[in-house]
């Protein structure tokens, strides 16, 4: 199995990882979800995914559904480099709106709104050991880093909200029809204007994956996954919040590719247990489907042999 394949096969069971429960957030499973190595491995790809994230209960109940755009490509051959974007518009019915650009806890009833632009940039290492012992090229470790200016329109004004930062660490095995990877993934959230913030948070999950069809053209892929996510508290006008908390949920996750470089995948995520101290916090469920095209390189070019010197 290629390197993007596998990634594509091992990453999907984390998608849903690092949705959290701000819509503002909701969009970054594009960024580190299943084609987060297809862009270091592939010439580039293009995606697009719908995710649907359901949270609160009560008076602060509320359902978004967003909608991603993402991009990415690897400049240079010879380096496992790339550079990805994401975007999002967001589709958010909240039972008790509390308004559209007033801060971190905006929200508002049957708008749509345009989220944050990411920006991201990725490195692949290859654990060549575990290569030549399983005969696998799956056994990697991926870092990422991204930016998120405030391009969007959602929380505040374009250009107006704070800038925020995400940090991510992965790694993949793979054996036979096996395959797993490992996520770490941390985001930093900078305070408005007004020392307002949504609370930090950090996320670690495992993903596993049998693929009982591998073929050139062709793959089919169940998978689980299973993660623990933790939230800091929520700040008001530079005043910590009761909010914040934790939980632990899973992600039965099928991929297929019915022909070469084109991959559907499709997730339902539950919450197994939770612990949070605001309502509008609680997890309900999580669900996503996408399509993703990779422009896979081409064999590299012939080296010409030296010219031949003329005395």
């Amino acid at each position: 199995m290629s390197r993007a394949r596998t990634w594509a096969v091992a990453a999907a069971s984390v998608v849903a990882f690092t949705l959290s429960s701000s819509g503002a957030r909701a969009h970054h499973e594009a960024l580190f979800g299943p084609q987060s190595s297809l862009a270091v491995e592939s010439e580039g790809f293009v995606s697009v995914q719908a995710h649907e994230h359901v949270f609160g209960v009560g008076s602060t109940y509320d359902q978004e559904t967003s909608y991603i755009v993402s991009a990415g490509v690897s400049p240079f051959r010879s380096i496992p480099w790339s550079l990805t974007l994401v975007q999002a518009y967001t589709l958010e019915t909240a039972r008790a709106p509390q308004g559209e650009q007033t801060g971190p806890l905006s929200s508002c009833g049957g708008c749509i709104a345009r989220e944050n632009v990411l920006v991201s940039t990725s490195y692949r290492f290859d654990l060549a050991g575990l290569q030549q012992a399983t005969g696998k090229d799956g056994n990697f470790a991926l870092v990422s880093a991204a930016i998120e200016p405030p391009t969007g329109e959602k929380d505040y004004a374009p250009l107006h909200g704070p800038v925020n930062y995400i940090l991510a660490a992965m790694m993949g095995f793979e054996w036979s029809h096996f395959a797993a990877v490992g996520l770490g993934y941390y985001r930093l959230n900078t305070p408005d204007d007004m020392g307002s913030k949504k609370g930090n948070n950090w996320l670690a999950g495992l993903g596993f994956a049998y693929t009982p069809v591998d073929e050139r053209t062709q793959m089919l892929s169940v998978q689980m996954g299973l993660a623990a996510e933790v939230h800091d508290q929520d700040v008001i006008g530079g005043t910590g919040q009761v909010s914040g908390g934790w939980e632990v949920f899973a992600s039965p996750t099928v991929v297929w590719m019915p022909a070469a470089r084109t991959r559907f995948f499709t997730y339902v995520s539950l919450p197994v247990a939770q612990g949070y101290r605001a309502d509008y916090q609680v997890d309900q469920w999580r669900a996503g489907l996408g399509v993703i095209y990779s422009f896979d390189r081409g064999a590299a070019p012939p080296v010409s042999p030296p010219a031949a010197r003329w005395n």
